[in-house]
Protein backbone atom coordinates (compact mmCIF):
# COMPACT_ATOMS: atom_id res chain seq x y z
CA UNK A 1 0.00 0.00 0.00
CA UNK A 2 1.65 3.20 -1.20
CA UNK A 3 1.15 5.97 1.36
CA UNK A 4 2.81 9.28 0.52
CA UNK A 5 1.43 12.71 1.39
CA UNK A 6 -1.89 10.93 1.87
CA UNK A 7 -5.02 12.81 2.89
CA UNK A 8 -7.49 10.54 4.66
CA UNK A 9 -11.00 11.25 5.91
CA UNK A 10 -11.40 10.05 9.48
CA UNK A 11 -13.94 7.38 10.47
CA UNK A 12 -16.52 9.42 12.39
CA UNK A 13 -19.62 7.99 14.02
CA UNK A 14 -22.76 9.66 12.69
CA UNK A 15 -20.76 11.42 9.95
CA UNK A 16 -18.91 9.01 7.64
CA UNK A 17 -21.69 7.70 5.43
CA UNK A 18 -21.31 7.09 1.69
CA UNK A 19 -22.73 10.49 0.75
CA UNK A 20 -20.21 12.43 2.82
CA UNK A 21 -17.32 10.16 1.86
CA UNK A 22 -18.18 10.64 -1.81
CA UNK A 23 -18.31 14.41 -1.34
CA UNK A 24 -14.82 14.41 0.19
CA UNK A 25 -13.28 12.08 -2.40
CA UNK A 26 -14.50 14.39 -5.19
CA UNK A 27 -12.72 17.18 -3.33
CA UNK A 28 -9.40 15.42 -3.01
CA UNK A 29 -9.57 12.85 -0.19
CA UNK A 30 -7.37 9.86 -1.04
CA UNK A 31 -9.03 7.39 1.31
CA UNK A 32 -12.10 7.34 3.54
CA UNK A 33 -13.44 5.03 6.23
CA UNK A 34 -16.79 3.78 7.42
CA UNK A 35 -17.77 4.79 10.90
CA UNK A 36 -16.46 2.42 13.58
CA UNK A 37 -18.14 -0.98 13.27
CA UNK A 38 -18.29 -3.40 16.18
CA UNK A 39 -16.86 -6.77 15.23
CA UNK A 40 -19.04 -8.71 17.67
CA UNK A 41 -22.17 -7.25 16.06
CA UNK A 42 -20.99 -8.36 12.62
CA UNK A 43 -20.43 -11.87 13.96
CA UNK A 44 -24.06 -11.85 15.12
CA UNK A 45 -25.16 -10.66 11.64
CA UNK A 46 -26.73 -7.59 13.20
CA UNK A 47 -28.70 -5.93 10.39
CA UNK A 48 -28.12 -2.34 11.54
CA UNK A 49 -24.39 -2.97 11.76
CA UNK A 50 -24.16 -4.62 8.35
CA UNK A 51 -25.91 -1.59 6.86
CA UNK A 52 -22.96 0.55 7.95
CA UNK A 53 -20.82 -1.23 5.34
CA UNK A 54 -22.14 1.15 2.68
CA UNK A 55 -19.32 0.65 0.16
CA UNK A 56 -21.62 0.76 -2.87
CA UNK A 57 -19.38 2.96 -5.01
CA UNK A 58 -16.02 1.55 -6.08
CA UNK A 59 -14.85 5.04 -7.02
CA UNK A 60 -15.05 6.07 -3.34
CA UNK A 61 -12.02 4.35 -1.74
CA UNK A 62 -13.27 3.14 1.64
CA UNK A 63 -11.61 1.34 4.49
CA UNK A 64 -13.58 -0.63 7.05
CA UNK A 65 -12.88 0.42 10.61
CA UNK A 66 -13.45 -2.31 13.18
CA UNK A 67 -13.68 -2.30 16.96
CA UNK A 68 -12.61 -5.65 18.40
CA UNK A 69 -11.27 -6.67 21.78
CA UNK A 70 -11.19 -10.46 21.37
CA UNK A 71 -8.86 -12.13 18.85
CA UNK A 72 -11.33 -14.95 18.22
CA UNK A 73 -14.07 -12.48 17.29
CA UNK A 74 -11.72 -10.55 15.06
CA UNK A 75 -10.68 -13.75 13.32
CA UNK A 76 -14.30 -14.70 12.64
CA UNK A 77 -15.06 -11.28 11.16
CA UNK A 78 -11.99 -11.23 8.94
CA UNK A 79 -12.70 -14.73 7.68
CA UNK A 80 -16.29 -13.71 6.97
CA UNK A 81 -15.06 -10.70 4.98
CA UNK A 82 -12.67 -12.94 3.03
CA UNK A 83 -15.49 -15.37 2.27
CA UNK A 84 -17.79 -12.56 1.10
CA UNK A 85 -15.05 -11.30 -1.19
CA UNK A 86 -14.49 -14.78 -2.61
CA UNK A 87 -18.23 -15.00 -3.28
CA UNK A 88 -18.06 -11.72 -5.20
CA UNK A 89 -20.18 -9.64 -2.83
CA UNK A 90 -19.63 -6.10 -4.22
CA UNK A 91 -19.87 -4.40 -0.83
CA UNK A 92 -17.00 -6.46 0.52
CA UNK A 93 -15.04 -6.34 -2.75
CA UNK A 94 -15.08 -2.54 -2.47
CA UNK A 95 -13.40 -2.53 0.96
CA UNK A 96 -10.00 -0.97 0.31
CA UNK A 97 -8.40 -1.76 3.67
CA UNK A 98 -9.17 -2.62 7.29
CA UNK A 99 -8.39 -0.45 10.30
CA UNK A 100 -8.55 -1.63 13.91
CA UNK A 101 -9.64 1.03 16.38
CA UNK A 102 -7.62 1.70 19.54
CA UNK A 103 -8.45 5.38 19.64
CA UNK A 104 -12.15 5.81 20.40
CA UNK A 105 -12.48 7.75 23.70
CA UNK A 106 -16.09 6.71 24.29
CA UNK A 107 -16.77 5.65 27.88
CA UNK A 108 -18.93 2.82 26.58
CA UNK A 109 -15.99 1.45 24.59
CA UNK A 110 -13.44 1.90 27.37
CA UNK A 111 -15.56 0.41 30.19
CA UNK A 112 -15.90 -2.73 28.06
CA UNK A 113 -12.12 -2.99 27.90
CA UNK A 114 -11.91 -2.09 24.22
CA UNK A 115 -10.27 0.66 22.18
CA UNK A 116 -7.58 2.61 24.09
CA UNK A 117 -8.05 0.36 27.14
CA UNK A 118 -6.21 -2.37 25.24
CA UNK A 119 -3.05 -0.43 24.43
CA UNK A 120 -1.25 -1.37 27.66
CA UNK A 121 -2.22 -5.06 27.42
CA UNK A 122 0.84 -6.30 25.57
CA UNK A 123 -0.20 -9.90 24.99
CA UNK A 124 -3.76 -9.01 23.94
CA UNK A 125 -2.42 -6.39 21.53
CA UNK A 126 -0.02 -8.96 20.09
CA UNK A 127 -2.84 -11.47 19.64
CA UNK A 128 -5.15 -8.92 18.02
CA UNK A 129 -2.59 -7.46 15.65
CA UNK A 130 -1.22 -10.88 14.70
CA UNK A 131 -4.76 -11.96 13.84
CA UNK A 132 -5.35 -8.76 11.89
CA UNK A 133 -2.21 -9.17 9.82
CA UNK A 134 -2.72 -12.89 9.23
CA UNK A 135 -6.41 -12.87 8.32
CA UNK A 136 -7.03 -9.51 6.64
CA UNK A 137 -7.62 -9.96 2.90
CA UNK A 138 -6.67 -6.32 2.27
CA UNK A 139 -4.03 -3.89 3.59
CA UNK A 140 -4.47 -3.32 7.31
CA UNK A 141 -3.44 -0.97 10.08
CA UNK A 142 -4.57 0.60 13.33
CA UNK A 143 -5.68 3.94 14.76
CA UNK A 144 -4.43 4.68 18.26
CA UNK A 145 -4.02 7.24 21.01
CA UNK A 146 -1.14 7.48 23.45
CA UNK A 147 -3.03 5.43 26.04
CA UNK A 148 -5.92 5.77 28.45
CA UNK A 149 -4.40 8.51 30.55
CA UNK A 150 -1.28 10.06 31.98
CA UNK A 151 -0.04 6.75 33.42
CA UNK A 152 -0.06 5.01 30.03
CA UNK A 153 1.59 8.05 28.48
CA UNK A 154 4.29 8.14 31.15
CA UNK A 155 4.95 4.43 30.62
CA UNK A 156 5.14 5.03 26.85
CA UNK A 157 2.81 2.18 25.98
CA UNK A 158 2.53 3.76 22.56
CA UNK A 159 6.13 2.86 21.76
CA UNK A 160 5.50 -0.81 22.55
CA UNK A 161 2.58 -0.74 20.12
CA UNK A 162 4.74 0.79 17.40
CA UNK A 163 7.44 -1.85 17.97
CA UNK A 164 4.75 -4.52 17.52
CA UNK A 165 3.48 -2.82 14.36
CA UNK A 166 7.06 -2.84 13.04
CA UNK A 167 7.47 -6.53 13.82
CA UNK A 168 4.21 -7.52 12.16
CA UNK A 169 4.72 -5.13 9.23
CA UNK A 170 1.37 -3.40 9.44
CA UNK A 171 0.59 -1.14 6.51
CA UNK A 172 0.13 2.00 8.63
CA UNK A 173 -0.51 3.35 12.11
CA UNK A 174 -2.67 6.43 12.60
CA UNK A 175 -1.68 8.36 15.72
CA UNK A 176 -3.94 10.83 17.52
CA UNK A 177 -1.26 12.15 19.82
CA UNK A 178 -3.16 12.54 23.07
CA UNK A 179 -4.68 10.24 25.68
CA UNK A 180 -8.24 8.96 25.70
CA UNK A 181 -9.16 10.91 28.82
CA UNK A 182 -8.38 14.25 27.20
CA UNK A 183 -11.21 16.39 25.87
CA UNK A 184 -11.95 16.88 22.20
CA UNK A 185 -10.40 20.34 21.96
CA UNK A 186 -7.41 19.67 24.23
CA UNK A 187 -4.17 20.15 22.27
CA UNK A 188 -2.20 17.22 20.92
CA UNK A 189 1.31 16.53 22.24
CA UNK A 190 3.79 16.31 19.39
CA UNK A 191 6.72 15.04 21.48
CA UNK A 192 5.36 11.45 21.69
CA UNK A 193 4.62 11.62 17.96
CA UNK A 194 8.26 12.52 17.33
CA UNK A 195 9.31 9.50 19.42
CA UNK A 196 7.00 7.31 17.37
CA UNK A 197 8.32 8.64 14.07
CA UNK A 198 11.89 8.03 15.24
CA UNK A 199 11.37 4.29 15.65
CA UNK A 200 8.54 3.46 13.24
CA UNK A 201 9.24 1.33 10.19
CA UNK A 202 5.63 1.60 9.03
CA UNK A 203 3.95 4.73 7.61
CA UNK A 204 2.57 7.00 10.32
CA UNK A 205 -0.62 8.97 9.70
CA UNK A 206 -0.83 12.10 11.82
CA UNK A 207 -4.22 12.99 13.26
CA UNK A 208 -5.43 16.02 15.15
CA UNK A 209 -6.44 19.59 14.25
CA UNK A 210 -5.59 19.38 10.55
CA UNK A 211 -7.67 22.19 9.09
CA UNK A 212 -5.61 23.61 6.23
CA UNK A 213 -2.43 23.32 4.23
CA UNK A 214 -0.16 24.74 6.93
CA UNK A 215 -1.35 22.37 9.64
CA UNK A 216 -1.09 19.39 7.28
CA UNK A 217 2.41 20.38 6.14
CA UNK A 218 3.58 20.49 9.74
CA UNK A 219 2.80 16.76 10.08
CA UNK A 220 4.49 15.98 6.76
CA UNK A 221 7.56 17.99 7.73
CA UNK A 222 7.80 15.91 10.93
CA UNK A 223 7.95 12.75 8.84
CA UNK A 224 4.33 11.59 8.69
CA UNK A 225 3.34 9.74 5.52
CA UNK A 226 -0.18 11.11 5.67
CA UNK A 227 -2.72 13.01 7.70
CA UNK A 228 -6.22 12.09 8.81
CA UNK A 229 -8.84 14.84 8.83
CA UNK A 230 -12.02 14.85 10.91
CA UNK A 231 -13.71 18.08 12.05
CA UNK A 232 -11.80 20.08 9.44
CA UNK A 233 -13.59 18.18 6.67
CA UNK A 234 -17.02 18.57 8.27
CA UNK A 235 -16.60 22.32 8.43
CA UNK A 236 -14.90 22.52 5.03
CA UNK A 237 -15.16 19.50 2.66
CA UNK A 238 -12.87 21.38 0.25
CA UNK A 239 -10.00 21.12 2.73
CA UNK A 240 -8.40 18.21 0.83
CA UNK A 241 -8.13 20.24 -2.38
CA UNK A 242 -6.81 23.20 -0.44
CA UNK A 243 -4.12 21.13 1.27
CA UNK A 244 -2.98 19.58 -2.01
CA UNK A 245 -2.72 23.00 -3.60
CA UNK A 246 -0.79 24.37 -0.64
CA UNK A 247 1.65 21.45 -0.64
CA UNK A 248 2.24 22.01 -4.35
CA UNK A 249 2.44 25.80 -4.45
CA UNK A 250 2.95 26.97 -0.87
CA UNK A 251 0.01 29.32 -1.32
CA UNK A 252 -3.26 29.50 0.58
CA UNK A 253 -6.10 29.16 -1.91
CA UNK A 254 -9.22 31.31 -1.82
CA UNK A 255 -12.18 29.83 -3.56
CA UNK A 256 -15.92 30.19 -3.64
CA UNK A 257 -17.68 27.38 -1.82
CA UNK A 258 -21.25 26.54 -2.70
CA UNK A 259 -22.56 24.78 0.39
CA UNK A 260 -26.08 24.58 -1.03
CA UNK A 261 -24.79 22.68 -4.05
CA UNK A 262 -22.68 20.47 -1.77
CA UNK A 263 -25.76 19.64 0.30
CA UNK A 264 -27.68 18.70 -2.84
CA UNK A 265 -24.77 16.54 -3.98
CA UNK A 266 -24.64 14.85 -0.59
CA UNK A 267 -28.39 14.23 -0.48
CA UNK A 268 -28.42 12.75 -3.97
CA UNK A 269 -26.02 9.96 -2.91
CA UNK A 270 -27.33 9.56 0.64
CA UNK A 271 -30.96 9.17 -0.39
CA UNK A 272 -30.14 6.95 -3.39
CA UNK A 273 -28.28 4.52 -1.12
CA UNK A 274 -30.65 4.68 1.85
CA UNK A 275 -28.43 6.45 4.34
CA UNK A 276 -29.50 6.13 7.94
CA UNK A 277 -31.54 9.03 9.32
CA UNK A 278 -28.76 9.96 11.75
CA UNK A 279 -26.47 10.79 8.82
CA UNK A 280 -29.07 12.74 6.86
CA UNK A 281 -30.15 14.73 9.91
CA UNK A 282 -26.60 15.62 10.88
CA UNK A 283 -25.39 16.66 7.45
CA UNK A 284 -28.53 18.63 6.64
CA UNK A 285 -28.15 20.59 9.86
CA UNK A 286 -24.45 21.12 9.22
CA UNK A 287 -24.80 22.32 5.64
CA UNK A 288 -27.78 24.55 6.45
CA UNK A 289 -25.67 26.15 9.17
CA UNK A 290 -22.86 26.67 6.68
CA UNK A 291 -25.21 28.19 4.13
CA UNK A 292 -26.18 30.72 6.82
CA UNK A 293 -22.51 31.46 7.48
CA UNK A 294 -22.28 29.56 10.76
CA UNK A 295 -19.13 27.45 10.77
CA UNK A 296 -18.96 26.24 14.35
CA UNK A 297 -18.46 22.52 14.91
CA UNK A 298 -21.30 20.43 16.29
CA UNK A 299 -20.72 16.82 17.34
CA UNK A 300 -23.24 14.27 16.01
CA UNK A 301 -23.98 13.25 19.61
CA UNK A 302 -25.37 16.74 20.22
CA UNK A 303 -27.98 16.49 17.46
CA UNK A 304 -30.98 16.81 19.78
CA UNK A 305 -29.50 19.82 21.58
CA UNK A 306 -28.49 21.55 18.37
CA UNK A 307 -30.92 24.26 17.36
Amino acid sequence: MDIKNALWLSPMEGVSDLGFRSLCVKRGADLTFTEMIRADALVRNNKATIELIDTYLKEVPTGLQLLASKPATLEKVLKMISKKREEGDPLYLNISCIDLNFGCPSKDVITKGAGPALLKRDQRMRDLLTTLKKESPVPCGIKMRLGLGVGDKRNKVYLRVIELANELELDWVTVHSKTADQKSFDPIDLDPLREILAISKVPIIGNGFVTDGKSAKHFFDMGCAGVMIARGAIINPWVFEEIKEYLKTGKVSRRDKDYAAALAEYEYIAIQYNAKDKFLTYHRKTFLDHIKGNFGYHAPTKNKEWV
